[in-house]
């Protein structure tokens, strides 16, 4: 794995974590509980951190096609929180979007492996 390839891995990870801090933000001022996004993204950082701490070292897998698979698990969250927005249970859509994230976080573990 090029270390331009874990780069814009990290970067594309950064990205989604910010994506949860705005929608931890969005909930709570919609008076919802943000503890599984937050956890969520705790969860994130320490992987980030992670993988920032072995970014020299050989990484497991295939950078290019962790970022693929996250860049679709990414859209399939980005329309869960559209739905969110419209939706009258918004805890329930909050909780769908953190089981894809979920998904996503195993997929960076993995290559940690």
């Amino acid at each position: 794995m090029k270390t331009d390839d874990k780069l814009e891995l990290l970067n594309y990870l950064i990205f989604i974590r910010g994506k949860l801090q705005r929608l931890s933000i969005e909930l709570l001022s919609q008076g919802e509980d943000t503890s599984r996004v937050d956890a969520a993204e705790k969860k994130l950082a320490a992987q980030i951190n992670k993988l920032r701490a072995n970014l020299m070292q050989r990484w497991q897998g295939n950078a290019k096609d962790v970022l693929a698979e996250l860049r679709d698990l990414n859209e399939k969250a980005q329309d869960k929180v559209r739905q969110m927005r419209d939706a009258t249970n918004k805890a329930e859509k909050a909780s769908e979007v953190v089981g894809i994230l979920d998904k996503g976080l195993d997929l960076v573990s993995g290559i940690l492996a």
